[in-house]
């Protein structure tokens, strides 16, 4: 770690020299290089002490760094406890939480200096649609999430220490519950405990991960009531509860076969899946087929905007079923004019056409992600299109070969780095990476 720690310090010594003389603004250009080119750099140099500590190959290293800092937790270890010292435990773990609200959130958050090109990373940076509710200003506004973010985290390490973790495995799941990870101390994840309580507090605390940040800020000053009243989180914990119990019908007698344990498992997997945290109690590849389907919707669904989950956003779920309903009835109603509303904001058209556009480029994504997949390894094709759909979605583990006690280290360097590229994508939300790879976008 020390050894990385300088061959970083250098390189960005060198990055302060060369860059003293650049201009002081940033603009909205600037800002998709800056956070686009800061997420490539992290995976690269946030893999150096994996190289030097555990000898992992560059696009190894690379991946499961990647993998980090989207919080997507797809790992390429079979052996996490006795391939990794607890340092580099560490630094995998904290991944999590650092690349939860995201590294250029922190950044703008410690610098106001930025001034507007501050705005700019920000809203270039952060998951999901904006939020309301938030302080005016963008430096202030960092800071409050960081706050709201850490008092969180603190508070589950102290929970499940007092459930019987020890402090440094409290501390590691805590990151990866809060960064929507699901990267563990454990080979067989947070069923390695074997815990009533450790289940209950990860569920309900991946549950908070992926609601969205400001409605706890803004709770501070409205009162709990704040959350009843947000269209988006009712949805959330709407779909949360309607899954978990047609799973835990689905899967008792079958599977497990008490009520209660059926439902202990089947709320953490759903939890799991939703915040696409990636954690795991119980073997759901083994789970009957209509489980299994229910948990791939949730893949696409994913948590709130303004969360630290990956996935399409339950903000953006709502406008599309909305925007399908109003076609529907201009079917038989040419005439009609029927604003588009969430709660009591009207959404404007833009809105609409940029949320159908994600969808669009998500769904794409997931596919030409497969194709590749299967272009550089001969795997089924439920293992190729899920790997791509579990990194795209930012979840980790998958169905197949890709299942929850599987990993992806067999998959070849192609593989790996396509695999990454998706992780990439689906945490920067496409656009800010795609937006790169237009030719007007270097034109003045």
């Amino acid at each position: 770690m020390v050894v990385s720690a300088a061959i970083c310090a250098g390189f960005g010594g060198l990055a302060i020299l060369l860059g003293r003389s650049g201009p002081a603004h940033i603009g909205r250009r600037e800002a998709l290089v800056i956070v686009s080119a800061s997420w490539v750099a992290i995976g690269i140099f946030g893999g150096i002490p994996f190289i030097i500590g555990a000898h992992f190959t560059p696009w190894d290293a690379f991946f499961e760094t990647v993998s980090g800092f989207t919080t997507t937790g797809a790992t390429i270890l079979p052996e996490i406890e006795h391939r990794l010292s607890p340092p580099l435990q560490l630094w995998r773990l904290a991944t999590h939480w650092l690349g939860g609200l995201g590294i250029v959130v922190l950044f703008v958050a410690l610098f106001p200096a930025l001034g507007v090109g501050g705005k700019h990373l920000f809203r270039t940076e952060s998951p999901g649609p904006p939020s309301d509710g938030l302080a005016p200003r963008i430096r202030e506004t960092a800071s409050v999430l960081w706050r709201i973010y850490t008092v969180i985290t603190l508070t589950e390490v102290a929970l499940l220490m007092l459930a019987g973790m020890d402090w440094f495995e409290a501390l590691g799941h805590a990151f990866s519950t809060m960064g929507t990870g699901g990267f563990s101390t454990r080979n067989a994840s947070v069923a390695a405990f074997h815990s009533v309580p450790v289940d209950l507090i990860i569920t309900v605390f991946m549950i908070i991960a992926g609601s969205n940040f400001s409605l706890f800020y803004e709770v501070l000053k409205g009162g709990p009531r704040i959350f009843w009243e947000n269209t988006e989180f009712r949805l959330y914990i709407g779909i949360f509860l309607a899954v978990t119990v047609l799973v835990t019908i689905d899967i008792h007698g079958s599977v497990h076969q008490g009520v209660g344990q059926s439902a202990r498992y089947a709320s953490f997997q759903v939890a799991s899946i939703m915040t696409t945290t990636g954690f795991g109690t119980d073997n759901f590849d083994a789970w009957p087929t209509f489980s299994k389907t229910l948990l791939v919707v949730l893949y696409f669904f994913g948590g709130s905007a303004g969360s630290t989950a990956g996935g399409i956003k339950m903000v953006r779920i709502a406008i599309i079923f909305k925007a399908i309903r109003n076609e529907i009835r201009r079917g038989f109603r040419p005439a009609l004019i029927a604003p588009l509303r969430l709660g009591k904001q009207t959404v404007p058209p833009a809105v609409v056409t940029e949320t159908l556009a994600f969808a669009s480029v998500y769904m794409l994504t997931v596919g030409i992600g497969g194709v590749l997949v299967a272009l550089f390894d001969s795997v089924d094709l439920t293992t190729a299109m899920m790997a791509s759909l579990a990194c795209v979605a930012n979840v980790g583990p998958g169905l197949s070969l890709v299942g929850p006690t599987q990993n992806y280290a067999f998959f070849s360097a192609g593989s790996k780095m396509v695999l990454s590229f998706c992780m990439l994508l689906g945490r920067l939300e496409f656009f800010a990476l795609l937006a790169l790879f237009v030719p007007s976008f270097w034109r003045r």
